[in-house]
């Protein structure tokens, strides 16, 4: 019955076309960086002509990337600005955060910005190479999560992108610290921890349709990026397991738009 959904699906032109569209931008994107051109993958994400429908900053958005990449790329010439994204960062308690999101040839920056001061107020910076893999897609709600149940609707009409890497982005979650205090209890080893960030497009819940592009653009973007710094790692499209370890709190805190730093951006 899978097999025959998956055809039937294959078969609707605008999947097909969805599917090209995204080959195309993969060509475009990793074509260059196979020649250490960045400046070429960068006009190509910048989608000037609007040939893929790429995300857009606003004024106020572009300001503070560049602000971002001023404060933040201290030594000129060092990396290569691949693009910079507003997005939305889901910390490790499930709650919405706004956020800028840098990407070079060398590092990933989530950096966390003032629109009213124009300042930037704390970064995170992580090297590619300590980038384990990459995955984009759908959420699949958890089933062992009453708050995930109660929410699967909303959960499993919305895509992401998600980054693991080898050393922690964030604090301990509430699930991971249950986990691991009760594996001694069940005479268990600790689990072996992912360490994973996950960011959607800003504003996804007014305009959904911008997810898929969204998740696609960051996949392309990076599979150029892993090729210009000759590091190694997966790029793939998955069903995404999504747990909430705030709650009801996180998707009530998320549902008031509370962590949208700025009505500026």
């Amino acid at each position: 019955e899978k097999g025959r959904s998956l055809s039937r699906l294959l078969c609707c032109p605008s999947v097909l076309k969805a599917m090209e569209d995204f080959a195309q931008l993969v060509a475009e994107v990793t074509d260059p960086a196979k020649h250490g051109d960045g400046a070429k993958v960068r006009e190509v994400l910048r989608d000037a002509k609007r040939t893929h429908f790429l995300w857009q900053a606003t004024g106020g958005q572009q300001e503070g990337i560049d602000k971002c990449i001023d404060t933040c790329l201290a030594e000129a010439g060092a990396e290569q600005v691949l693009k910079g994204w507003a997005v939305t960062s889901v910390n490790e308690w499930g709650v919405d955060q706004e956020r800028i999101l840098l990407l070079t040839d060398k590092k990933v920056y989530r950096i966390k910005f003032d629109f009213d001061s124009k300042s930037v107020q704390s970064t995170k910076a992580v090297a590619l190479n300590d980038i384990l893999r990459v995955e984009y897609g759908s959420f699949k709600a958890a089933k062992t999560s009453l708050t995930t149940w109660v929410w699967k609707k909303e959960i499993e009409q919305s895509q992401g992108f998600r980054i693991y890497t080898k050393e922690r982005d964030g604090n301990k979650s509430i699930n991971e610290m249950a986990r691991q205090q009760l594996a001694p209890v069940l005479g268990e080893a600790p689990p072996e921890e992912e360490f994973v960030r996950e960011y959607r497009a800003l504003n996804a819940e007014d305009e959904p349709w911008r997810e898929e592009v969204f998740a696609q653009e960051l996949a392309a973007a990076f599979m150029a990026a892993s090729i210009l710094s000759s590091v190694s790692f997966d790029v793939r499209p998955a069903a995404m397991d999504k747990e909430v370890p705030g709650g009801v709190f996180s998707m009530f805190y998320n549902s008031l738009n509370l962590g949208k730093y700025s009505a500026k951006a």
